[in-house]
């Protein structure tokens, strides 16, 4: 592996370190903030208006009014600090590494940028970055009124660019036609020791700590220690708002369900809360109600922490983990091992006011994702084996409910870059959490990505020359769990969205390093595989220099994004996936992290704008792409919010709110929720600027523990121990604030 392949690995994977849960950005957020309180409460001024940038114009570093810019500053400063500190120490060991790596990156910054080309423009000032001026903002904001087509480059265009572009691109075939998968294509082991010897012969021994087996099995349910509100005030009535016009969780996969903190169902919110309990609150317009709150049985956890929730009819499944301890034996000397779990619970919420548990599941690991279909949640977990210098003497199996995982459930892939498990387990949600099927992944995995009908995870590896992300095809059907196929990419992905099936193909765009250049340039690569993961056709140098920030499918299109000074999005034709064709390609400032269709023949980009010379990131900003012309791509409207360095919908899509239909698009930023609109002739129309600062909520209104919705015609922001409703009729005037 070369200094900049390394470079590479060091920052994408700062995310993925794990830490304790205390030490955790959003654990040091919560605390400074809490501790800051007081002080943000006594520099508040409420005559005069605030402004985000305030401090950022001034020297002289006078408080917010509104409870503090520089605490806000602070907050987004030890949020960026805090999420990539895991990684100090690994930097400043590969601080060589790293000055060639930035002699290189210095060198690519000061290549010429092509020109951005506007449709209408929307832009933030410094000064109307304030909440008043950014309310205000409609009349301020520059909107270009010319609507110049963008430019776009085709495989097919003469010029320049275009000659450049056959040059970089070349388009690869192979036979499309693929026998039908086998009933299960995988290999998997005969004994633990089969694995323990596979492990040593391919990765040597490393010591870790043992792993134990302990079920974290709540007994009972849950009626002792919820807290009811009055019957008169909370039971359930047919007088509550019942609407099918309600929104739902974000998902990346239609028809596969994904957990989230907040859910609701059109008459209640479901919210998952820090303290590790849940809430059910009676949601009917501006009259809010508790219903109850439940707390979780995490007796046998330390340092546990919530993580998702599911909501199907009058069932209400709960996501947790901790770190869970038991005593071990060996020989005549005893000890305490520890380890990881991740913990299921099923309630039947048909009564809000008294959830009942129905069942439990504990599976050993830290917890890595989860999906729903049907009556079937698959649970993923990572699990890190105890390898010691002889089998006697180490641990190889994950336990569910305390058994473990059987050796035959276990894949060894031929190519092995950890020794870390992924473990799957199939879960009827119908029976008690009753486990159906089960499989362990031995090396680990870097994304998921679900279809309807598959499940594929990529692993990256790594050697002296190249990297390669492993692909593993898993066949899922009421659960039960086949292996189909497993096959390679060369380069890393950038996220899930990387990877889309569509009528059996698996499309996948990657990154990687050219070895043959000076500088290991980056270069994109679009590769499509058959259903037995037998490549089919390749798109390769998209992009030469840059790298893909991201990507989405639609049916026979794909679209991506990649980014050094300016964004081009690439269009691809993906109708014959033994010839994929470049349709397209629009070049702006900036780029888009998100990319969401926004009914039909429009595409909604989240991201953040950018210094075209330098590629310096400037602020968030919203796209809105017009794909209507089969030979173009217009960007017709943009708005961007300056001197904001990040907002969780880059990183988490979940934390939109995102519904064409209702015409919403929501999102925390900043200590504030922004709301807009949009329209083919005004652009992006701002509804909404609400701070959290208003309502004293800044302490507990936090972006990983809240969310936008809405039921009819009332938007939610629903957090940890509040709700604020707003009337979406009357200009989303706020109507209540509901603290629980």
């Amino acid at each position: 592996m070369n200094e900049k392949q390394l470079l590479d690995r060091l920052k994408r994977e700062a995310d993925t370190v794990p830490l304790p849960e205390t030490l955790s950005p959003e654990a040091i957020e919560r605390m400074l903030l809490a501790a800051q309180k007081n002080q943000a409460a006594q520099s508040k001024n409420p005559t005069e208006p605030a402004s985000a940038q305030s401090a950022a114009s001034s020297d002289t570093g006078s408080p917010h009014t509104k409870g503090g810019s520089n605490m806000k500053k602070h907050t987004s400063f030890y949020r960026c600090a805090m999420r990539y500190g895991s990684l100090a120490a690994v930097f400043v060991l590969g601080v060589t590494v790293l000055w060639q790596a930035n002699q290189i990156s210095s060198l690519k910054e000061n290549q010429a940028a092509a020109p951005p080309e506007n449709g209408k423009v929307s832009v933030f000032t410094e000064t109307e970055a304030s909440e008043t001026d950014i309310q205000n903002a409609d009349t301020n904001a520059v909107r270009d009124t010319d609507s110049e087509k963008a430019t776009i480059m085709d495989t097919n265009q003469s010029g320049q660019n275009a000659a450049e572009t056959s040059n970089n691109i070349n388009v690869s075939k192979s036979s499309a036609a693929a026998s039908a998968p086998q009933e299960d294509a995988f290999t998997y082991a005969d004994s633990y020791e089969q694995i323990y010897d596979t492990l040593k012969d391919k990765l040597g021994i490393s010591l870790y700590g043992r792993d134990s087996a302990y079920d974290v099995h709540a007994e009972g349910t849950s009626d002792t220690g919820v807290s009811t509100a009055s019957s008169a005030d909370s039971a359930a009535s047919s007088d509550v708002q019942n609407t099918s016009d309600f929104s739902e969780t974000n998902l990346q996969e239609a028809g596969v369900d994904e957990g989230d903190i907040v859910k609701t169902d059109g008459q209640y919110l479901y919210i998952l809360k820090q303290d590790l309990s849940f809430s059910i609150i009676r949601a009917d317009g501006s009259d809010l109600t508790l219903c109850s709150t439940t707390p979780l049985d995490t007796s046998a956890l330390s340092n546990p922490s919530i993580k998702e929730l599911y909501l199907d009819g009058t069932q209400l499944t709960v996501l947790f983990q901790g770190t869970q301890s038991s005593l071990e034996q060996e020989d005549d000397i005893y000890y305490t091992s520890s380890s990881m779990a991740s913990v299921l619970c099923t309630y039947d919420v048909s009564d809000p006011n008294t959830p009942k548990l129905t069942g439990s599941l504990t599976q050993e690991g830290r917890y890595a994702a989860s999906r729903k279909v049907g009556d079937y949640l698959y649970l993923f977990t990572r699990y890190t084996p105890s390898l010691l210098d002889t089998y006697a003497s180490s641990t190889m199996a994950p336990r569910v409910n305390g058994t473990a995982v059987p050796a035959s459930c276990f894949y060894l892939p031929d190519q092995l870059s950890s020794q870390q498990y992924l473990v799957i387990t199939a879960v009827d949600l119908s029976t008690a959490a009753a486990v159906t099927d089960q499989k362990v992944l031995v090396s680990g995995a870097d994304n998921f990505y679900v279809s309807t009908e598959n499940i594929y995870i990529a692993t990256e590896n790594y050697n002296s020359d190249d990297m390669f992300t492993e692909l593993a095809k898993f066949h899922y059907d009421g659960g039960h769990i086949t292996g189909v196929a497993a096959g390679s990419v060369r380069g890393y992905l950038n996220n899930s969205f990387s990877l889309n099936e569509y009528n059996g193909y698996l499309r996948v765009v990657s990154t990687y390093y050219d070895s043959s250049t000076e500088d290991w340039t980056e270069k994109n690569l679009l590769t499509i595989f058959d259903e037995n993961l037998k490549q089919v056709s390749t798109i390769d140098g998209l992009a030469s220099g840059e790298t893909i920030r991201s990507a989405r499918f639609l049916g026979d299109t794909g679209y991506f994004v990649t980014f050094r000074q300016t964004d081009p999005l690439f269009r691809v034709d993906l109708s014959d996936p033994a010839s994929p064709k470049i349709t397209g390609e629009l070049k702006i400032s900036g780029f888009s992290s998100y990319l969401h269709f926004y009914g039909e023949n429009l595409l909604l980009g989240i991201g953040y704008e950018a210094n075209e010379t330098t590629g310096e990131t400037t602020g968030i900003k919203l796209s809105m792409f017009d794909l209507s012309d089969p030979d173009e791509i217009r960007e017709v409207n943009r708005i961007v919010i300056p001197g904001i360095t990040w907002a969780p919908a880059i990183d988490d899509y979940k934390s939109i709110l995102v519904d064409a239909e209702k015409n919403l698009i929501g999102f925390y930023c900043d200590g504030r929720y922004l709301v807009y609109s949009y329209d083919s002739e005004n652009g992006f129309d701002r509804m909404l600027v609400y701070d959290f600062f208003e309502d004293d909520l800044m302490d507990t209104a936090q972006y990983d523990t809240m969310r936008g919705l809405y039921i009819g015609d009332t938007l939610y922001l629903a957090g940890d121990g509040f709700v604020v409703s707003f009337d979406l009729a009357d200009g989303c005037r706020r109507q209540e604030v509901f603290r629980y």
